[in-house]
């Protein structure tokens, strides 16, 4: 890192004009010496650098840690006016505070200033935190909002903030997700008639190495055709016993292939001595030359690893190094990504099927 400088007000404001001008205090004290006379062109070309506004909830004081790690790493390619809000309904002594925070960053090597507003709230007073989100937000940029662990869709927060957003991003592979009962919960959010948000799923950007790989088997138009005679689809998983990324697997391909109007069946294998989440993804198919069986595999050293059976014949497979992702990074593709994922949903849409 060639620079970084912050500066940190934690007096607490709590009404929307305070904020904005503890905002712009903190902004002006990171200004570079010497840019004293063009202070407010700098300040406004700096509002310019945010590409969008992120929204993240946190429900305990435990996730702030993790909160800030992944936001830091996400800062100097995604600059954002940041919202954090700490909402704790749950506690009965009534509390709103907000402090704001700003920072500048020269990695490569232009200035680049991201804006950080913390909402802290308690009791009642959280379910209303987003009448004091939306004017925080910097008009004509897409809104994200970023639901660490299960979101709480029942909520009037969860509710008010979607209809805010662009974009919710979530992570199905949560250990407080069911996807039994959630998935279904999402694809409403995704398909409401108003106000009707994008879903973004760490999960789902986990998987693109094995979904990219299952697609290339079928690029050859010999080996295409058979996708007309598949007649099932198999997952092996394992690790602590969520089925959200197999089920998701299985559901793209089950969802693909229903475009060209093959329906497959699936079958989810679990083995609590497989490593967490998606072990082995097994897709068959017919054809005159017999049965085929097109399969990855996950290897030791996070690798990928394909076979290919045409009937009786035993094709060449190849392995794929598959580097994993860190949290800032799979929150840097859900961002990127414009509208609605109309694949996932399509996947989700089957996976509850």
């Amino acid at each position: 890192m060639s620079g970084e400088h912050g500066q940190v007000s934690t007096r607490p404001v709590v009404d929307v004009h305070a904020i904005e001008e503890e905002l712009a205090e903190v902004r002006w004290k990171l200004r570079p010496d010497g840019e004293m006379d063009e202070a407010a062109q700098h300040a406004a070309a700096e509002a310019r650098a945010n590409v969008l506004n992120l929204i993240v909830v946190v429900e305990d004081e435990s996730g702030m840690e993790h909160v800030h790690r992944v936001l830091d790493g996400l800062s100097t390619h995604h600059p954002s006016r940041t919202l954090i809000l700490l909402a704790q309904e749950e506690r009965q002594a009534v509390k709103l505070e907000a402090s704001v925070s700003a920072q500048t960053r020269t990695d490569s090597g232009h200035r680049v200033t991201t804006e950080q507003v913390l909402l802290h709230a308690h009791g009642q007073v959280a379910a209303h935190l987003a009448s004091l989100v939306s004017p925080l937000l910097v008009p004509d940029l897409p809104v994200m909002l970023w639901w660490p662990g299960r979101p709480d869709f029942e909520s009037q927060l969860f509710n008010e903030l979607a209809d805010l957003c662009d974009r919710l991003v979530v992570d199905t592979d949560d250990r407080g997700v069911e996807p039994g009962r959630d998935f279904p919960l999402l694809l409403n959010v995704a398909r409401r008639r108003k106000a009707r948000v994008a879903i973004g799923d760490f999960n789902w950007a986990r998987l693109m190495p094995w979904r990219h790989l299952m697609a290339q088997f079928f690029d050859p138009p010999s080996v295409r055709s058979r996708l007309i005679s598949a007649h099932g689809v198999t997952v092996w998983y394992g690790g602590e016993g969520s089925n959200a990324q197999a089920l998701l697997l299985a559901g793209w391909v089950q969802s693909r292939l229903a475009a060209i109007g093959v329906p497959i069946p699936r079958e989810l294998r679990y083995d609590p001595g497989l490593p967490h989440g998606v072990s082995r993804f097994m897709l068959y198919t017919g054809g005159e030359d017999g049965v085929s069986r097109f399969s990855i595999a996950r290897a030791p050293g996070g690798r990928l690893t394909t076979q290919m059976r045409i009937g009786d014949q035993e094709q060449l497979g190849r392995t794929v190094a598959v580097a994993p992702r860190s949290a800032d990074d799979l929150l840097a593709i859900e961002l990127t990504i414009p509208g609605h994922d109309v694949l996932y949903e399509q996947a989700l849409e089957a996976a509850v099927g």
